[in-house]
């Protein structure tokens, strides 16, 4: 048993899917934008309201992520 009482694998590192998560957001908001823009008409609309999207929910995931790398750090 481990000094921390058997918790493993919690090193205090920054969770990988928070790094991915602001670029992962506009590339898939831009696409999502742009088929949405061509079924409705103008797809360049359609990618800068899916970009703005996608940087909003990235932005959250980011934000989630750094709470939980703030929260193993002090474990």
């Amino acid at each position: 048993m481990s000094r921390d009482g058997g918790r493993k694998g919690r090193d205090g590192t920054f969770p990988f899917w928070g790094l991915i998560a602001l670029p992962a957001g506009v590339l898939w908001g831009t696409l999502l934008g742009v088929m949405a823009g061509i079924y409705f008409g103008n797809p360049a609309i359609g990618a800068a309201i899916g970009a703005g999207l996608g940087v909003g929910i990235g932005l959250s995931l980011f934000a989630a992520a750094l709470v939980i790398a703030s929260i193993r750090s002090r474990i």
